[in-house]
């Protein structure tokens, strides 16, 4: 019987094949890349504008760096919780959206940065949108027809 909506249901037990430290890299790399963006964050306008190597156009990084953040919270949570794929893809969406809006809040405290830019969060939610949504994907299986139930037929 199922008591609360965190016990595990048929069908969503948790995959104990998938190697430990597969499982704790794949919380090292969600770790890292918060890191990563608190770090960029706390930079000047001045720095943030010379790493810019590429060229990108600012809502364009902001959209991929926040798609990976979520690509990467999807992928940690798949591997260690036994939840369905939907409410992995809503979980990570919503976490980087929500850290990409904190994110925002904290630029207005940098000096030489703007913050609360309604333009970055938008992209920041939906880059996180699309990258928990190709996690999402890359779990969908097709239905391939049961042999057994072929022949019977």
């Amino acid at each position: 019987m199922v008591k609360n909506d965190f016990d595990l249901k048929p069908g969503h037990r948790l995959n104990r094949s998938t190697p430990l430290f597969l499982r704790m890299a794949a919380w090292l790399a969600v770790v890292l890349w918060i890191v990563s963006i608190c770090y960029l964050s706390s930079l000047s306008g001045t720095k943030v504008s010379s790493l810019n190597v590429v060229d990108l156009w600012d809502k364009a990084a902001h959209f991929l760096a926040f798609a990976l953040g979520s690509a990467l919270l999807a992928c940690a949570l798949r591997l260690n919780t036994a939840w369905p794929a939907f409410r992995v893809f809503l979980a990570a969406a919503a976490a980087i959206s929500l850290f990409g809006g904190i994110d925002e809040w904290h630029q207005l405290y940098t000096p030489g940065r703007s913050g609360a830019d309604l333009g970055d969060w938008i992209a920041d939610t939906l880059g996180a949108l699309s990258g928990a949504s190709l996690v999402l994907l890359s779990y969908a299986r097709p239905q391939r027809p049961n042999p057994k139930t072929a022949q019977g037929a």
